[in-house]
């Protein structure tokens, strides 16, 4: 009976009566569901369904590591008292599609069963098709975080190779892993006897070790963490570990090696090959580090530092610099950067005009979260400005963007700061509002600020603020932008900043609010007498 609601469309969800009721407890214009709301599957089900999908738009994959903490957020308490756990609710509002391994939280004692971590980590590679042979070479610390093994990993002194030795014993050889454990690289017994296994597989003489053994050589062996204590030196690597065996002059030094292209390509094409990375993925996995632990640091030097000038030198018109795992400082300051890293983006992926009203918060958190940070710092957290600057031979209404109109025509960002807005029209007394029209530029931390509202009440000037997502465990990068904007604002000596938070409105509804203005010194209807204008 319940799993035709488990099937419901999101329209059908949308529609189902529940769900204002929902809502009208969210925005806190209700106070409490009605009794017994959480004791029906079919609500559970419903209210949880369009809270996830359609409200927060979480993929399939976000789904199951939602926390206590969101729920809390959401308003969701009732349905999660009713199951007791996150995974227990999830399961059963989405019956049959998760299992146990598709949470990060599992049952009290699970984790002291190695039985247990070793059928997460077969479920997870093959699901990725890989088999436990394949561990060494997929199987790194943030892999294994990802896919929920962060206790075990902690529980095994943080080492990857010690967790998997305790799972497979002795299957593996610790050199055979992308990382070697943590003091291999001090460790001289270790060292020698990863040195001569390294020579029979090269096929060298230990007599001509000074003239064959390389840098690149050392890394391809895991020598990469020992070599960092001699300054990536091979010759004084080598000289450590084998004391009056060679003389430094016998070392080798390529001379202007970098100096030829077919040489730094080989590199390039070598480095992929050996780390596997995939031709799309080459701006994501090509950084500083990747080049500096694998020998190449004569390479950057070429290109000033920068991957980004290699990769393009090499792979002219392949790539967008937006495609890079990092962009050059101050990137974002540049209006046309900005505009032309979204148009590049879109016409990448074949966006649009229609489909631009899509490009939310929501969107971006799912396909590309690196541009929310960008959207957060330079259009005060509005997609549609950003959009609209960069499109300007579009016109857009905002309807398109779902944007809320106040009684007075102004474009609101929320049903809460819609309400807000709707009072101070109705209730300041002969006061001047102005709705995000004044920009004020925060010269000591580069950014751009555009108020909620300035009123001019009399010969005051007020800013105020709604900080709707201010403490949201989801969007830590607002709260810190909101203390830096409420810093800035009651700096201003020609301004009374009043700011308001979440739990001023959503708790208190406007007594609270209008309390703040009093107290500030506004004026609202039937409180007090100000001169008009």
């Amino acid at each position: 009976m319940i799993r035709k609601y488990c099937a419901m469309s999101h329209d059908q969800l949308s529609k189902s009566s529940i769900i204002p009721i929902y809502l009208d407890v969210f925005n806190g214009t209700r106070k409490t569901l009605p009794r017994g709301t959480w004791s029906l599957d079919e609500n559970v089900i419903i209210i949880v369904r369009y809270v996830l999908e359609i409200k927060l738009q979480l993929s399939e994959v976000e789904i199951p590591k939602i926390t206590r903490q969101l729920i809390k957020e959401q308003k969701l308490w009732g349905a999660l008292n009713r199951f007791k756990s996150v995974r227990k609710l999830i399961q059963f509002v989405y019956a049959d599609r998760y299992n146990e391994f598709a949470f990060t939280r599992v049952p009290v004692g699970y984790w002291d069963d190695l039985d247990n971590i070793r059928q997460r980590l077969e479920y997870y590679l093959a699901r990725n098709n890989q088999t436990v042979k394949d561990i060494p070479t997929i199987v790194t610390y943030d892999q294994l975080v990802e896919w929920g093994l962060s206790n075990p990993l902690k529980r095994h002194n943080h080492s990857p190779y010690s967790l998997v030795n305790a799972l497979y014993p002795n299957r593996f050889s610790r050199y055979q892993f992308r990382k070697i454990p943590q003091r291999t690289a001090t460790d001289k017994e270790l060292l020698k006897i990863q040195f001569f296994n390294m020579l029979s597989n090269e096929k060298f003489e230990f007599v001509d070790v000074p003239k064959y053994i390389t840098q690149e050589m050392l890394i391809k062996y895991k020598f990469s963490g020992a070599l960092k204590y001699f300054q990536n030196s091979p010759s004084k690597l080598i000289m450590d570990l084998f004391p009056n065996q060679f003389d430094i002059h016998e070392f080798n030094k390529k001379n202007r090696y970098w100096k030829s292209d077919h040489n730094i390509k080989q590199a390039i094409v070598d480095l992929i090959k050996s780390k596997n990375i995939p031709y799309e993925k080459i701006p994501v996995y090509f950084t500083k580090k990747l080049l500096e632990d694998n020998g190449l640091s004569g390479l950057l030097h070429e290109y000033s530092g920068s991957p980004i000038d290699l990769i393009n030198k090499f792979y002219p018109n392949e790539f967008d610099i937006t495609e890079f795992q990092r962009v050059p400082n101050k990137y974002w300051y540049n209006k046309e950067n900005r505009i032309i890293a979204l148009q590049s983006y879109c016409k990448k992926y074949n966006i649009k005009r229609n489909d631009l009203p899509n490009l939310t918060r929501a969107y971006f958190r799912k396909y590309f979260p690196r541009f929310i940070s960008v959207v957060d710092r330079h259009y005060e957290s509005k997609f549609y400005y950003w959009i609209v600057e960069a499109f300007p031979e579009h016109s857009f209404t905002p309807e398109e963007f779902q944007l809320h109109m106040g009684d007075d025509g102004k474009v609101c960002d929320s049903k809460e700061e819609l309400m807000i807005h709707n009072f101070f029209i109705h209730n300041l007394k002969c006061a001047s509002i102005k709705k995000e029209r004044i920009r004020f530029t925060n010269n000591i931390e580069k950014e751009t600020y555009i108020p909620d509202w300035i009123i001019k009440q009399g010969n005051q000037k007020f800013i105020i603020e709604y900080f709707g997502l201010y403490q949201s465990t989801r969007f830590p990068e607002y709260t810190e932008k909101v203390k830096r904007k409420m810093k800035y604002y009651n700096s201003l000596s020609n301004y009374t900043f009043i700011p308001i938070m979440p739990d001023d409105y959503r708790e208190k509804g406007f007594n609270c609010i209008t309390r703040l203005l009093n107290k500030n010194g506004l004026m609202l209807n039937n409180t007090g007498t100000v001169k008009c204008f």
